[in-house]
């Protein structure tokens, strides 16, 4: 049986920094720190960011993928910087995924498929689309902005991020999301 959710230290670790520097980040009302929006950034961050990277966890996994969370320290300092001109970025880090998927006894893939790769890259950012629009209609407006941010971002279709994946994969879904991305930022 596969363990769903293993967690080691370091990713532990690794999520956890990337949670309290994206609330950092959200808590920036254009160029000025607000420290009071920290507890609300917090809990929309640890809600959008921690579901979308398990969602790539989780489907990777379910394909039958070894996966885990790695914090990348170049986009971190980059997106630590970058808030101080009035953009958040939300690139702190990937869900690295092995391909150790075994097809039939004693056989390991070595790579992963076009379509395997596309629905890891979409579960992400079709996580956060799902819980915007459910914050839209419980009035949430922070935590609507949060995870249309977040999905927006990452269906851009620039290497490494889920949009190049997903348009790799399926251009008409990669429309459909990131029009339901961008809806969901200007309501």
């Amino acid at each position: 049986m596969i363990k769903i959710f293993s967690f080691d230290k370091r990713e532990i670790l690794d999520l956890s920094i990337s949670v309290l520097i994206l609330t950092l980040i959200f808590s920036f009302e254009g160029l000025h720190f607000n420290p009071n929006l920290l507890i609300t950034s917090f809990l929309a961050v640890g809600t959008a960011y921690l579901i979308h990277e398990l969602s790539h966890k989780f489907v990777a996994i379910k394909l039958g993928y070894a996966a885990r969370f790695r914090l990348y320290l170049p986009s971190t300092i980059l997106s630590l910087i970058i808030v101080f001109t009035g953009v958040k970025l939300a690139a702190l880090g990937w869900v690295e995924v092995q391909a150790y998927k075994f097809k039939n006894w004693l056989y390991r893939r070595l790579k992963f498929s076009v379509e395997d790769e596309g629905k890891i890259a979409i579960a992400g950012p079709l996580s956060n689309i799902i819980l915007g629009y459910i914050f839209l209609l419980l009035g949430l407006d922070f935590f609507r902005m949060v995870n249309a941010w977040i999905a927006f971002f990452n269906l851009l279709p620039i290497p490494p991020l889920d949009g190049s994946k997903v348009l790799h994969w399926k251009f008409g879904g990669w429309a459909f999301f990131v029009i339901l991305s961008m809806i969901l930022l200007m309501v």
